[in-house]
């Protein structure tokens, strides 16, 4: 294996992405980005659109490379298993490691260690059955009045989620949200100003403001260009900006994340509200790490080099250089 900053050519890097999740579309351009900026880096790439079972299948194939660079986007390539296959294989990947994907994925999860870490989020509560609930059901588990969010628990860019205004949307967005899975999570809405925190180990990102054209923030507004505006530095005070820095460290601190992440919030006049942290965010050419990222000089080929450094530095530190 080559070592970090090592000189040019870099290393093999594999790039998988595409998958079978509700994101593949918006992986394969992820794929497609993160491929073109390793090259401009220096590092000799190969773009696998495989299944997360085909990697399961064909994972010793990737161990010819330095790095395997994950590009995938929900499913078995944001939740852990893919991680966790590469682990058993002490193949280097970018990102986080099984259990913190896992956790990260599960919004249910998520929100648990944010009240135990208290990280301020919006009131909540989940709903785990077979059967959806009923109005008298969720009247008795909380009093969040309309709007309400209704989302299912362990998909990504806003996949399946609904802001219901009243009964007949609220029942809607419960068989919009069980057609994903029986793991449901029910939210109070907050009004105000998106914002996002881009992490990058070892480097403070300013805070981006989100300001969709129309409607919310939804898969359309992500990934549609010029669905959105985007502010970076966000237009906020600078201790309303450190507040948020702080708050979204203390998330992925508490998720145990690495390498790189994004911790979404809601800001109510000066009140932020943490609503979920991606550990696998987008990285399109409308994506929110890189733009964060842009702003304090790192361009995208030099971010990414730098996540597949990092990845190359977690295996030596785990298995010494001659194990990886």
């Amino acid at each position: 294996m080559k070592t970090p900053n090592a000189n040019s050519p870099l290393g093999r890097i594999a790039v998988v992405c595409g998958g079978t999740s509700n994101e593949r579309e918006v992986s394969l351009i992820t794929g497609k980005a993160v491929g073109e900026g390793l090259e401009k880096a220096g590092w000799e790439v190969m773009l696998f659109d495989w299944s997360q079972l085909e990697v399961l299948r064909r994972c010793m194939e990737l161990s010819g490379f330095d790095v395997v660079f994950i590009g995938y986007h929900g499913g078995a390539g944001e939740d852990g298993r893919i991680q966790a296959v590469l682990d058993i294989a002490h193949i280097p990947y970018t990102g986080s490691r099984p259990g913190p994907s896992a956790l990260a994925m599960d919004k249910i999860r998520t929100k648990e260690i944010f009240d135990f870490s208290n990280i301020p989020t919006p009131k909540w509560f989940p709903w785990v059955d077979r059967e959806p609930p009923s109005l008298d059901d969720i009247l008795q588990k909380a009093d969040l009045g309309f709007p309400m969010v209704i989302k299912p628990a362990c998909e990504g860019s806003t996949v399946g989620i609904t802001i219901a205004s009243d009964e007949e949307q609220l029942f809607t967005g419960i068989e919009t949200a069980f057609s994903y899975g029986h793991r449901i999570l029910f939210e109070e809405y907050i009004p105000g100003r998106e914002m996002t925190v881009a992490y990058l180990r070892d480097e403070r990102l300013p805070v981006v403001e989100i300001k969709p054209v129309d409607g919310f923030y939804d898969y359309h507004h992500k990934y549609t260009k010029g669905a959105s505006n985007y502010i970076v530095p966000a237009e906020i005070d600078d201790q309303i900006a450190e507040m948020l820095i702080d708050l979204g460290d203390k998330a992925i601190t508490g998720l145990g994340l690495e390498h790189y992440g994004r911790v979404d919030f809601r800001l109510n006049e000066d009140k932020p509200y943490c609503l979920e942290v991606n550990s696998l965010p987008g990285m399109t050419p409308l994506s929110l790490v890189p733009m964060a990222a842009k702003a304090v000089g790192v361009d995208f080929p030099k971010l990414v080099d730098r996540i597949a450094q990092m990845a190359i530095e977690r295996t030596i530190q785990d298995y010494g250089e001659g194990k990886c």
